[in-house]
């Protein structure tokens, strides 16, 4: 299970970010288009807090312990809660999943409980690696790796598909290039 794996080697997925500075601050800022301004942020997936303290988001949920411990660390709310069952009600204005669908066990329903959080007009960003992109199909071929071995990645289709089936309006879809050209796909949708 993805969980174990993030709990058990946090450190190396985290160091991550050190190793490959200039792809995390590509994606950011491609992310941070679609984020824009909001008053109040939840990211589904929090991980060690990197993506939600470089965006300004307050909130955060994952399982893994270890990493909720960092996020904390760095300045995030955290709560240990399942993507699938988000303990909050029409609270935020946005939800931010950063490549955490390929992670999730059911992605459709952690997209449902994202709206089920959400205030009227409020909008969800779903930012992942494609699976048909060049990127997506390395990550992929990567088996010896405990991250990507597990994950599940999904065609841009797949994704708005998803976003629609939990109520959302997709308003934007929108690539991103960190490598080798539109490795990113940002999915923008409106409650």
């Amino acid at each position: 299970m993805t969980v174990e794996i993030f709990e058990r080697l946090w450190e190396r997925y985290d160091s991550w970010y050190e190793r490959n500075p200039e792809i995390f601050r590509r994606e950011v800022e491609f992310i941070r288009k679609y984020v824009g301004n909001f008053e109040r942020g939840l990211e589904v997936g929090v991980g060690t807090g990197r993506f939600a303290v470089e965006l300004g988001i307050e909130y955060g949920i994952d399982l893994s312990d270890a990493m909720l411990k960092l996020a904390k660390s760095r300045g995030v709310e955290v709560i240990k809660a399942d993507a699938k069952l988000l303990p909050f009600k029409r609270v935020f204005d946005l939800v931010l999943f950063a490549f955490t669908l390929c992670f999730l066990d059911s992605p459709l329903e952690a997209l449902i409980s994202a709206r089920d959080v959400l205030i009227e007009d409020g909008k969800v960003v779903v930012c992942s690696v494609p699976k048909d992109s060049k990127l997506g199909m390395e990550y992929m071929s990567r088996k010896d790796n405990p991250f990507y071995s597990n994950a599940k990645f999904y065609s841009v289709e797949e994704i708005v598909e998803m976003v629609e089936k939990a109520g959302f309006t997709v308003t934007e879809v929108d690539f991103g290039d960190v490598k080798y050209g539109k490795d990113l796909v940002v999915v923008v949708g409106k409650r």
